[in-house]
């Protein structure tokens, strides 16, 4: 499935299908899989049914589930040729976000 043609939340709920999917996989019941990751069943079949949970939850039920190496891809940066690998080499990365100046009131 191609998440490029997903409105948000549809994506939400494609990732909590796949954990639900991928826990009845390996055989684990929600109340396991709350006891695992230390967040209530209640917060699991939450996540399962709507996609909806913090981002440390998420990251607590792919641990219990084995999936986190699926996020080593994730807002990893894309390079696709060796000018852009040059290119990329030689600006230096920034530390901190640009702050605009505060306008005169």
């Amino acid at each position: 499935m191609d998440f490029s043609l997903l409105l948000p939340d549809e994506i939400c709920l494609k990732l909590g299908e796949r954990a639900r999917e991928r826990r009845l996989l390996l055989n684990i019941s929600v109340e396991e899989l709350a006891q695992r990751t230390g967040i209530s069943a209640q917060t699991v079949s939450s996540f399962e049914r709507t996609g909806k949970c913090t981002l440390a939850n998420f990251v607590r039920i792919l641990e219990s589930l084995n999936a986190t190496p699926d996020l080593q891809t994730v807002l990893v940066p894309q390079t696709n040729t060796i000018e852009e690998m040059r290119a990329k080499s030689a600006v230096q990365v920034r530390q901190r976000a640009y702050r605009k100046p505060k306008s005169p009131s």
